[in-house]
């Protein structure tokens, strides 16, 4: 098998942009989702890291749906029933909880943690939603979150290419970096 060298040149502009964000992350050896799981660890002290984290990034107007998604892995490996919230309305106040659906701080946000992470976890097939209890999750994630979420659904799908593809074309390209 003959190797061939292939250079950025041969890559389309989205694929050439993916490429050098994979660099600029191998460069800077900085692997987020790792250093994120290590907060999410800490307790309270890497929750306040995180939320720090996160409210900056809001207060600047840049994407939250990396942090968020990188969080819901973390918080869901823990098994703690946390997520970090309050990333979407600009008045929304910034923490990690348990999923609600109101998007506000519950008094017992941080004392939750110890009794959700030492309660068995419900099987989800044991569970039940309606429609409805999907629909207001969705509404109350951010734009981005919806975005990465729409996504995932989309690649998932049994949906033709062609189709995929419409579906695609409407959606933010920066967003599709993130989810894929």
């Amino acid at each position: 098998m003959k190797n061939t060298h292939k250079g950025i040149e041969d890559l389309t502009k989205t694929q050439a942009t993916l490429y050098r964000s994979y660099v600029a992350t191998n460069t800077k050896n900085t692997n987020q989702q790792k250093e994120i799981t290590r907060l999410c660890e800490l307790g309270k002290d890497g929750h306040a890291e995180i939320v720090a984290i996160a409210e900056v990034l809001k207060a600047n107007a840049e994407r939250t749906a990396t942090i968020k998604v990188q969080v819901s892995r973390a918080m869901a490996n823990l098994k703690t029933g946390l997520t970090l919230q309050g990333l979407g309305k600009s008045d929304d106040k910034v923490f990690i909880g348990p999923k609600n659906t109101d998007n506000e701080p519950t008094e017992a946000s941080e004392a939750t943690e110890a009794s959700e992470a030492s309660e068995a976890p419900k099987a989800p097939e044991a569970i039940k939603y309606s429609i409805e209890d999907l629909e207001k999750v969705f509404f109350n994630f951010s734009k981005d979150t919806q975005e990465v979420e729409l996504m995932v659904l989309i690649e998932g799908s049994k949906l033709s290419k062609k189709a995929k593809k419409a579906l695609n074309a409407v959606l933010d390209p920066e967003v599709l970096k993130i989810a894929k």
